[in-house]
């Protein structure tokens, strides 16, 4: 509680030590000659010490005064009036208010008086134990609970700043910067290319033969094999069942007597998370040197990216543990640890991938996606 001005005790004190002074001057003797005070007691060297006192107490008082009438109306102490002095109370705090550009005393414990952090109560920091922030500049970005979070934004989520258990959701649909990141964008490329089917389509094939080239410019198969329709295969180090040989088909094609038709295989991806799990490949390899690459919808083969993501929670309880990495995939679905508020896990997909390198999440439920920018300093 702030300390009291106290006018009177302050007179009583002054008056006590004139008093001290004239027994003293008294009670002197030199010699067995007895010296008489004067009787004006500015002229002795004495008196101008005790004058010089007196005046700055009087100066003190006035200045208790003046911080007693600029002190805001309605500030009460165990509902009595406040009488504070600026200099003698840690709650009242001298402050410019920038539309005004001049001195303004607060009293940080009420809750009428002007904020020091913008719309940010100051009371606010006292009830959350947070209090030495308000006399921070940087109060309002401080993350005093190291939770991840400033306290402007555990202010706006009516979080407690000072718990790191409280804080609010990882990722909000309400456009707050998200608490994720990218680390890593990967994309493996192979080229599936199969052997000619008998190439005009006068008859349907029972097996196709298959070969996989790990680069697209380099033609060395790093697997080849028969799969008939049901069958599946992997790319090389993969055993998922991966692809799925569906059924065959026939297409036409530009040729050099107008369009002409030919068997296709159609191959179903089991893995992606992408709604179109089905592609078409046409048969024979590469008509021409210096023809267009494998992957070309009137080419040969089919060129297959696969894209992966690794996003890092950078907020909340996960930080710095290994469920803090979250690796997925364009379309698929994925949980952030502790994502909630509530320290539950938070439902997301991932939409898409920025050319700058940043993703764009969809929350289960939300209508507008979210942009996860990319780590600083990663490619």
């Amino acid at each position: 509680m702030a300390e009291q001005s106290n006018p009177g005790g302050k007179a009583l004190a002054i008056g006590a030590i004139l008093g001290l002074a004239a027994a003293g001057l008294a009670g002197y003797s030199y010699m067995d000659k007895v010296v008489e005070p004067e009787t004006n007691i500015s002229a002795s060297k004495s008196g101008e010490s005790l004058t010089a006192e007196a005046d700055l107490v009087k100066e003190s008082l006035k200045r208790d005064r003046t911080v007693v009438d600029v002190a805001p109306e309605g500030a009460k102490v165990n509902g009595q009036p406040r009488i504070a002095p600026l200099f003698f109370s840690t709650e009242l705090w001298q402050i410019t208010l920038d539309s005004e550009k001049k001195n303004t005393v607060v009293d940080i414990y009420d809750p009428a008086a002007p904020s020091i952090h913008g719309d940010i109560p100051n009371t606010w920091f006292i009830a959350n134990n947070i209090a030495d922030a308000l006399g921070r500049s940087d109060g309002r970005v401080l993350d005093s609970d190291n939770d991840g979070f400033t306290n402007e934004e555990e202010f706006n989520a009516k979080t407690c700043p000072s718990a790191s258990t409280s804080y609010p959701d990882l990722v909000q649909a309400s456009g707050a910067t998200p608490k994720l990141e990218v680390v890593k964008t990967n994309v493996a490329r192979a080229t599936i290319v199969v052997d000619n089917m008998f190439g005009m389509a006068t008859t349907t094939p029972q097996s196709v033969n298959i070969r996989i080239f790990a680069k697209h410019t380099d033609m060395t198969p790093v697997w080849k094999g028969d799969v008939k329709p049901g069958g599946s295969f992997d790319l090389p180090g993969e055993k998922l069942g991966r692809f799925t040989v569906v059924r065959f088909d026939k297409a036409e094609f530009p040729s050099f007597s107008g369009m002409s038709k030919e068997n296709v295989v159609i191959v179903r991806d089991n893995v992606t998370a992408s709604p179109n799990k089905e592609f078409r490949i046409r048969a024979g390899s590469k008509t021409a040197a210096g023809s267009k690459d494998y992957g070309t919808p009137n080419e040969k083969g089919y060129r297959l990216s696969d894209t992966s993501v690794i996003l890092r929670v950078t907020a909340g309880s996960a930080v710095g543990k290994p469920e803090g990495e979250i690796r997925t995939q364009p379309y698929a679905s994925f949980v952030i640890p502790g994502g909630k508020a509530d320290g539950s896990e938070l439902k997301a997909t991932l939409e898409s991938i920025d050319a700058s390198g940043s993703v764009n999440i969809r929350l289960d439920g939300a209508e507008s996606p979210v942009n996860v920018p990319k780590a600083s300093g990663k490619k």
